[in-house]
């Protein structure tokens, strides 16, 4: 029997919010693939549910790590460290005078190579032979807890002399010495298992490298005097042999050498070869005078122009012209005052012509002088230049000899100077090493930290149970948040159950069930989970807010009486569903029946406290026509006005035969006569086949999925084998959600300001 029928297009898409919740029918909604991607998001991590749920793990994970810690501290025996600071001065550079010997000048090779030294094997056995030498008095063991407890577990010799020689070792084997970068400092350190130890051996090993850079230092001084005084004596020798040459050759050269760099013949061919360049500079100037003379007239030279006795002459001829000009005008030519001033004008015309003409002989006079001088120095110059040319091989030989005379006085000059700045050096004591910053005793150890040790421990318990619990968080594919069903398998989700009650402690993990005691002491569980008088109204109202849901499918057109009611899985809470959506029902006025049609496990009864001495399988194995039975065996009342149920036994023989009886549907038919709703309590779908032989036979089928434990694999496969039997799955219902704190305000209504209202 099935009186459910498919709405239309336009209602199977229809979507109603219900108090948070979304309803709307599945029928005939394609499965659409999910998006990993998209389901990430859906689930994301929740703090406050993996610190409740991990919290022994996170508790017991972080005890271990700062054990782990503290026992580090305890097994690892103590080092103390201590360092000291030394200053190297150079003392091997020679200054050029005495104030600056302040200076210390240290290149950075100079210290590389002298941190070398210190980290050498036969130096550090020279430290070690000088820290034995001396007494190594030893402060007794420390007094903490720690110590207390290593002393305890391991105890430590008292012998002073073996304590000292393991210290000893211990500095030898961890002694670093180190550069301070950009200055003359070096580092030293040590770490020992005596704070005395350590302090002690860096002040042998200070003590002894400045004696060592001392003693090194005198012996190359005074390896530096007399080697100087060698190179002294030996330059004295080669300065007075390369003057006696000198002078050899300058007396066989007939002394020509007049200077320190030319001689006598050098010294006039210079003057000859000036003299002709300025005569020379003067015949040309004489020369371009002349040839104007040639050229041009007379009265344009610049020596007819810039003379004053022929400008005068100039003058007195354009006066007598002026004069002869104004006569004319008045008389002849024959008159007596003009052949006076004619005679007059030719006397100064002879004057003036016989003025230029001495001009011109001048210049032609000087320009010739010019050039018979330049020939007389040109023959000087070419004698004198083949006579020095002749002697150029001697000046090269003069100025090589005394070159080399010039580089041994310079020489023997360095040396004495060198030698006296030996001398001084080696004479005033210079400390080459300066403690700047001595060895302190260490107050405390350097390692182990037992703060560092057990803190690092802890974070590490810490971080390694968050990686845990973060890989099975990730690994754990169950449902965790609402709203995944839709993602899955296009379903729509009629409700989520919270796990609390109204003080947010959390109820027992098999359900929302109100427990109590009978006469004969058995603990057994009752449906009251959503009675007016006892239960939480956040678990109230999630089933009620699934009722409506459910409601309004069927106000949609959908004819639901019968709905089977399942999970992929057990322990999900279908049975729970069951009588909780049952009693909800009731309170709406209907008449309800829950069917228990698990053959295997029926728990149904037990949620009431009733018997199950008669149920379901008594009808399917009995022939007596269903009208014959009374109400009170086709369903016992609960107690609850309008809820009544079906219980069921457990079949001992063929459960196969009971689900394939013809008279299932007809039992199923019968009961729906005599109520309005028919919930039907049918056992895991994917544990045994009976949910998918009883779904024909009902209107629609709720899958039940628990938060946290159905996996989304499961969920998928029971949803597939829905979809493939043709049966219409009418929604999810999530349970066991932790509503908590925002979570509780966003899904139900806030009680708490009721609650205190009614108080007051």
């Amino acid at each position: 029997m099935r009186s459910l029928s498919r709405p239309d297009d336009e209602a199977s898409q229809s979507l109603v919010r219900s108090n948070g919740f979304l309803a709307s029918d599945p029928v005939g909604l394609p499965y659409t693939p999910v998006n990993p991607a998209a389901e990430e998001k859906s689930s994301p991590l929740q703090p406050g549910r993996l610190l409740r749920k991990y919290w022994l793990l996170l508790a017991s994970l972080t005890i271990l790590g700062s054990a782990a810690g503290f026992i580090s501290v305890v097994m690892s025996s103590p080092l103390y460290k201590s360092r000291l600071l030394l200053e190297v001065q150079n003392t091997t550079g020679l200054r050029a005078n005495s104030l600056d010997m302040g200076v210390t000048e240290t290149s950075e090779i100079e210290i590389q190579t002298q941190v070398s030294i210190l980290h050498s094997a036969s130096f550090l056995k020279k430290g070690a032979d000088r820290m034995q030498s001396d007494s190594v008095p030893l402060a007794p063991a420390g007094r903490d807890i720690f110590s207390q407890l290593r002393q305890r577990i391991h105890p430590a010799t008292q012998d002073p002399t073996e304590a000292a020689q393991t210290g000893l070792n211990v500095a030898v084997a961890t002694f670093d010495a180190r550069p301070v970068n950009h200055t003359r400092l070096i580092e030293l350190s040590c770490q020992s298992t005596s704070p005395e130890v350590a302090a002690q051996f860096l002040t042998a090993m200070a003590q002894q490298f400045a004696e060592d850079r001392s003693q090194s230092h005198l012996q190359t001084s005074q390896k530096t005097s007399e080697w100087v005084a060698g190179q002294i004596e030996e330059t004295k020798n080669s300065v007075q042999e390369a003057e006696e040459h000198l002078r050899d050759f300058v007396q066989a050269s007939g002394n020509i050498f007049a200077g320190q760099d030319s001689t006598l013949d050098d010294t006039k061919l210079s003057q000859l070869k000036g003299e002709l360049g300025r005569i020379q500079n003067e015949r040309i100037a004489r020369q371009s005078r002349y040839e104007l003379t040639l050229k041009y007239p007379p009265e344009q030279l610049a020596e007819v122009l810039d003379d004053s006795v022929l400008r005068m002459y100039q003058q007195q001829i354009e006066g007598f012209k002026r004069e002869k000009a104004m006569l004319l005008t008045t008389y002849t030519e024959k008159h007596e005052k003009v052949r006076k001033v004619d005679a007059q004008l030719e006397v100064v015309q002879r004057a003036y012509e016989a003025e230029i003409s001495s001009v011109l002989k001048r210049i032609k006079h000087d320009y010739e002088a010019s050039v018979k001088q330049e020939k007389a120095l040109l023959g000087a110059y070419s004698s004198q230049s083949q006579r020095v040319g002749s002697e150029a091989g001697k000046a090269a030989q003069y100025n090589a000899l005394k070159r080399e005379v010039d580089t041994q006085r310079t020489m023997y000059q360095n040396l004495l100077m060198q030698k006296n700045q030996a001398n001084l050096s080696g004479s005033v004591p210079i400390s080459p090493v300066r403690v700047v910053d001595n060895a302190t005793v260490p107050g405390s150890p350097y390692k182990p930290q037992p703060v560092l040790n057990i803190s690092f421990g802890t974070m590490f318990g810490l971080a390694l149970a968050a990686g845990l619990v973060f890989l099975r968080e990730r690994m754990d594919h169950s449902i965790k948040v609402p709203g995944l069903s839709r993602q899955l398998f296009n379903a729509p989700e009629l409700g989520v159950i919270p796990n609390l009650e109204i003080d947010g402690t959390p109820l027992p993990k098999r359900g929302w069930l109100a427990a109590k005691t009978d006469m004969n002491g058995t603990h057994q569980e009752t449906a009251l989970a959503v009675s007016k008088t006892s239960g939480s109204p956040f678990v109230t109202e999630s089933f009620r807010s699934t009722l409506a849901s459910i409601m309004r499918n069927q106000a949609a057109g959908q004819p639901l009486r019968t709905i089977l009611v399942t999970s992929p899985g057990p322990s999900e809470g279908k049975t729970t569903v069951v009588q909780n959506l049952g009693i909800v029902l009731a309170e709406s006025g209907k008449r309800v029946l829950l069917v228990d049609a698990d053959f295997r496990r029926p728990h149904l009864h037990h949620k009431f406290d009733l018997s199950n001495e008669w149920g379901l399988i008594d009808l399917l194995y009995e022939d007596e026509p269903l009208a014959q039975y009374s109400s009170e065996r086709l369903g016992v009342p609960t107690g609850l006005p309008g809820l009544s149920i079906l219980p069921n036994r457990v079949c001992s023989s063929n459960v196969a035969k009971a689900l394939y009886s013809p008279r299932f549907r007809t039992v199923l038919e019968t009961l729906v006569k005599g109520y309005d709703m028919i919930l039907v309590d049918a056992p895991p779908i994917l544990s045994v086949a009976d949910a998918r032989v009883i779904a024909p036979l009902t209107d629609s089928v709720i899958l039940v999925l628990r938060c946290g434990v159905t996996d989304r694999d499961s969920a998928m496969e029971a949803y597939q084998r829905i979809q493939e039997d043709g049966v219409p799955l009418l929604g999810t219902i999530l349970t066991d959600y932790d509503l908590t704190g925002d979570r509780r305000r966003q899904y139900y209504y806030d009680y708490g300001t009721t609650t205190r209202a009614n108080k007051g």
